[in-house]
């Protein structure tokens, strides 16, 4: 009887234990996402300034646009890109639940919550936005000198 016991017991750790982690994951990283200092950095991500910064660095070296002309499209690309938000934060989720054990997105959260990893994220922003304005003038200049190649591959079966 006792082996009877320990059997069904095993079967529903077995049977339960998956589906319960696979829930504690979710629980996690929707805790992560809805964290507020991950909900912080996509405000600032999707703020008029921020969307200008980054639609500045796409530009042709040499294109100069007034400061009227930047303040406009900031605000314009943050109104289309605010509309994302939800299905932004949608994709986090069940990323983070698929790429992150219960751990790591534990070791996450706690970590965005102490001082210094949430000093981290207050700056990543930031750091994006210079660390890109700096690279996407070399990295524009080197898809336009690949452009002709790519388009010979894509007609070439």
């Amino acid at each position: 009887m006792r082996q009877i016991r320990y059997a069904f017991a095993t079967a529903i750790c077995l049977a339960f234990g998956p589906a319960a982690m696979a829930q504690d994951v979710q629980a996690l990283a929707e805790e992560y996402v809805h964290m507020p200092e991950v909900q912080q950095m996509m405000t600032e991500m999707f703020s008029p300034a921020s969307m200008a910064a980054q639609f500045k660095t796409g530009l042709p070296p040499g294109t100069v646009l007034t400061d009227s002309q930047m303040e406009r499209i900031g605000a314009l690309m943050s109104e289309t890109m605010t509309q994302f938000r939800p299905r932004m934060e949608e994709l986090m989720i069940a990323s983070s639940a698929k790429h992150f054990t219960a751990e790591e997105l534990q070791a996450l959260i706690d970590f965005y919550k102490s001082e210094h990893g949430a000093a981290v994220m207050a700056k990543m922003q930031p750091y994006m936005q210079d660390f890109m304005g700096q690279m996407m003038p070399d990295i524009m200049t080197a898809m336009q000198a690949i452009q002709g190649d790519i388009m010979t591959i894509m007609s070439t079966p």
